[in-house]
């Protein structure tokens, strides 16, 4: 499990009265369980209708299309594949994101509530699947990102790999890869070497 502490003055840097101020609040980011199916679907189904509308324009049909699979029973039939890594990153006791990763190396999901953007969640998420991918031997991450999520994609090292390709409906999907860089090493016994952090 990743653990990071965020502050609402961590979240976006500005100042706050005392009456903002947003009391220290823990972020986890932990393996995926049955127990998290609905409120793991629920945070795919309103990422996807509120934060992704540069993408589906609010057209009905490929909203259908893209929430077709986003549902409780789907999210377990994931859990199930022994191919897949799903995560969830919590706060307050609240699922706020999900990824998911494919022993391919491709990010399937990686997803944050309303509201959740900004915080280090998405970041918290990626890592636990880069740390996956690494532990499984995989050298590249690849992913369809959506408008939205490109720059965030790009300062977590993702570099485009190719044109737009259609998506759900008058979606469009852009694809990402990132190279894995193997993890730092151990220090040795003479104090030599790096950490990883």
């Amino acid at each position: 499990m990743i653990t990071l502490s965020v502050t609402s003055s961590s979240l976006d840097g500005a100042y706050e009265t005392p009456e903002q101020r947003v009391a220290e609040k823990m972020v986890s980011v932990r393996k995926a369980e049955p127990k998290d199916a609905e409120a793991a679907a629920e945070v795919l189904r309103r990422s996807i209708t509120e934060l992704c509308t540069l993408d589906h324009h609010g057209d009905a049909d490929t909203l259908a299309k893209w929430l077709a699979n986003k549902t409780p029973r789907d999210f377990l039939s994931w859990l199930a594949k022994e191919d897949n890594f799903c995560v969830v990153a919590e706060a307050n006791d609240q699922i706020m994101g999900v990824g998911l990763l494919h022993r391919n190396g491709e990010v399937r999901l990686c997803y944050l509530a309303p509201g959740a953007q900004g915080r280090g969640l998405g970041k918290a998420i990626h890592a636990a699947l880069e740390e996956k991918a690494r532990a499984w031997g995989l050298k590249r991450l690849h992913l369809e990102s959506t408008v939205s999520a490109r720059p965030f994609y790009e300062r977590v090292g993702y570099r485009s790999a190719g044109a737009a390709k259609p998506g759900f409906g008058i979606s469009h999907c852009h694809p990402y890869e990132k190279m894995l860089q193997p993890p730092e090493s151990e220090p040795t016994a003479s104090g030599g070497g790096q950490t990883r952090v």
